[in-house]
């Protein structure tokens, strides 16, 4: 659906479908489950077309498991964004998982995601992480790798700010079911497409929104995302939650929540619906893993809180107390602009390209005369 929009800035939009292979394809076997996910014979056949009839400067992928369609004996400069060290998503599985089968399917999903991260790693001239704890990550693992940290741009306030005072409180509530104006709301924002997002959702609503209903008996939760599957569905059976599934805009949404939830157990990187929140001055509450690539030492934008008693009280004292949640909605909204904007995001990608062309300018003149000293000699 996006494919039209991007032509409007790219040479050339291509896109190709996904196949997962079957189980007992040999070549597969070894691939950890975002590698299988991803793999597409026509995409990587388009890859190696392109790389061997058009000149290019960069390779720039998104993700290690797709540089599998980028072919071993490419000799451009390839950057690589991390948006997650994902062996780490693997082990975090494995620490929630509730049985056994669970816990082996996490914990082999882990070993292969370490082995092929780091083969990736290697590949790419350059890695780009959003967090400085997943810089360190690699570093740690593969000190002789060129790391550099760009986190996401948090400009969303200045497109969205004037839309912000387009609703009332009036046409806030029609567009969020029959939910009373008076009700304390908590909001939960995810694409449930991602399978971190389905366990955050469920780990709040089945253990630590009943603690909140105890003290804030009228509150109501809204999950707002797409794609929710059946067990997100099903948790509408509290006549206190509400799933609404895709929505045109999420700014009434945040607009109308009390506390914002960003209840993650499994993650990496910086959160969107964080920054999000942050920069529409919402008091949030949120897991060691939700807050990851916040400057936490010097600012307190938002409550951390990682066990489930803990996390409900906070939300109870935010919803009890306007004062306090007061407060930490200007401590979000002062620490949202300290965050670096898209353009500056922007500036520094363009000039690391130019950085990874000259040294692709560099290796191709060096390759020559090395190529040439050769016959010189004979070879």
């Amino acid at each position: 659906m996006y494919v039209p929009e991007l032509r409007k800035y790219c040479k050339s939009v291509n896109l190709f479908e996904a196949a997962a292979p079957a189980n007992n394809q040999q070549q597969f076997i070894s691939y950890p489950h975002q590698m299988k996910k991803h793999v597409s014979q026509e995409a990587g056949s388009y890859v190696s077309y392109l790389l061997k009839n058009q000149s290019f400067d960069i390779v720039h992928a998104e993700g290690y498991y797709l540089l599998q369609h980028v072919p071993s004996w490419c000799r451009i400069p390839i950057l690589l964004i991390e948006h997650n060290i994902e062996y780490l998503l693997a082990l975090q599985r494995f620490k929630v998982a509730m049985t056994q089968e669970e816990k082996d399917y996490s914990w082999y999903e882990y070993i292969k995601t370490l082995k092929w991260e780091l083969l990736t790693w290697k590949r790419a001239t350059v890695c780009v992480t959003l967090t400085n704890e997943d810089k360190i990550t690699i570093e740690r693992l593969e000190p002789n790798i060129d790391v550099r940290m760009i986190p996401n741009g948090s400009g969303h306030q200045k497109e969205i700010g004037h839309e912000v005072t387009l609703f009332s409180n009036d046409s806030q509530h029609s567009q969020l079911g029959n939910a009373p104006r008076r009700c304390p709301t908590i909001l939960f924002v995810g694409n449930f497409a991602y399978e971190p997002n389905v366990d955050a959702a469920l780990y709040f609503s089945r253990e630590i929104f009943p603690l909140i209903l105890k003290d804030v008996p009228e509150v109501r939760l809204i999950l707002v995302g797409n794609a929710p599957p059946q067990e997100i569905c099903s948790l509408t059976s509290n006549s206190q939650i509400e799933v609404t599934g895709g929505v045109p805009s999420l700014i009434p949404f945040y607009k109308n929540a009390d506390v914002v939830a960003c209840p993650l157990r499994i993650g990496g990187g910086v959160k969107v619906k964080v920054l999000e929140a942050l920069g529409l001055g919402k008091a949030i509450v949120s897991t060691s893993i939700g807050a990851q690539g916040l400057d936490l030492s010097n600012y307190r934008p938002l409550a951390v809180a990682d066990e489930v008693t803990d996390f409900a009280q906070n939300v109870i004292r935010l919803i009890q107390y306007p004062e306090e949640r007061h407060m930490l909605e200007q401590e979000a909204l002062a620490y949202s602009v300290t965050l670096p904007s898209w353009e500056q995001v922007t500036s520094t990608f363009s000039r690391l390209y130019e950085e990874m062309i000259n040294w692709g300018i560099s290796s191709s003149i060096k390759n020559d005369k090395n190529e040439y000293r050769g016959e010189e000699a004979g070879c």
